[in-house]
């Protein structure tokens, strides 16, 4: 209760006390634990994809036309993919659905067996749209979620697998196949823009290549759209230049003075849990 004593111990305070610098040291303690070795294959540049190309490969350069576009890199055992990408209508009438398509292809000699163990992917238009949330809100059922990569995020730490992925994948030797070939349509949205956010857990027999590519969508002899096939991804790889635009890089971690730019990623990581104990 506000007594007489607390209001005239307050009034015989002064109003205009001059400000006073108060330093608490606290102690700053390492997080417990360390991130694992597990390879992230990480297709998030460009961000907003606005010609078709390739997004990421780490197919060998050997072959291709713009080999600087490959970084030549094999997953084998435990993986992750992780791709986000935004498609933005150029021109109000240019409403082509802009196709997602994430190649795995086998350079050995022997089938490879893949095991898609977790995987989700959802649009943020309608699967996942961002929504102001709570401060904290319990999700015991995992149907709180803002964006496409929340979704896919906490499906994932749940254990699931999406209906529309297979539970393995064999690719023969010398071949490659689809794993996600999924639209991103920004017809009739307004604004014409839409993204979508894939996240996967993998495990292979042996050794893959992996490739994420932007295409638009192909007309069948009736007008409607239709998925791209294997072989036209294919010759996108073998074929295609970076799609554009590009993201703005990073600015190097020595910068001290001038504008901060956070660079999107396209490239391989390694960590893709962190795992700790108190």
């Amino acid at each position: 209760m506000f007594s007489f004593l607390t209001a005239l111990t307050l009034a015989q305070v002064p109003a205009n006390l001059p400000p006073k610098e108060i330093i608490k040291l606290q102690e700053v303690r390492a997080l417990p634990g360390q991130l694992d070795s597990v390879l992230v294959f990480n297709s998030n540049s460009p961000e907003v994809v606005q010609t078709e190309g390739i997004l990421l490969s780490t197919f060998p350069p050997t072959g291709k036309q713009v080999p600087s576009a490959h970084l030549d890199q094999a997953f084998v055992g435990r993986f992750d993919i992780f791709a986000h990408h935004i498609a933005k209508a150029l021109t109000p009438q240019d409403l082509r659905t802009l196709y997602l398509g994430i190649l795995l292809h086998n350079p050995g000699q022997e089938p490879v067996t893949v095991d898609i163990l977790q995987a989700a992917s959802y649009l943020s238009q309608p699967d996942a749209p961002f929504v102001e949330l709570p401060s904290f809100i319990e999700n015991p059922t995992g149907n709180v979620f803002a964006g496409p990569g929340s979704r896919a995020m906490s499906d994932v730490l749940r254990g699931d697998r999406q209906d529309i992925f297979p539970a393995q994948i064999i690719i023969p030797p010398g071949e490659s196949r689809m794993v996600l070939n999924l639209p991103i349509p920004v017809k009739p949205l307004m604004p014409p823009l839409n993204g979508r956010s894939t996240l996967m857990r993998l495990r292979s027999t042996g050794k893959v290549h992996i490739a994420s590519l932007g295409m638009f969508a192909k007309n069948n002899p009736d007008g409607n759209e239709r998925a791209p096939s294997l072989q036209e991804w294919q010759t996108l790889l073998d074929r295609g230049n970076l799609a554009e635009p590009r993201d703005k890089p990073a600015t190097p971690l020595s910068q001290t003075a001038g504008a901060f730019a956070y660079g999107r990623v396209a490239g391989v990581g390694i960590g893709s849990r962190w795992v700790g104990q108190w």
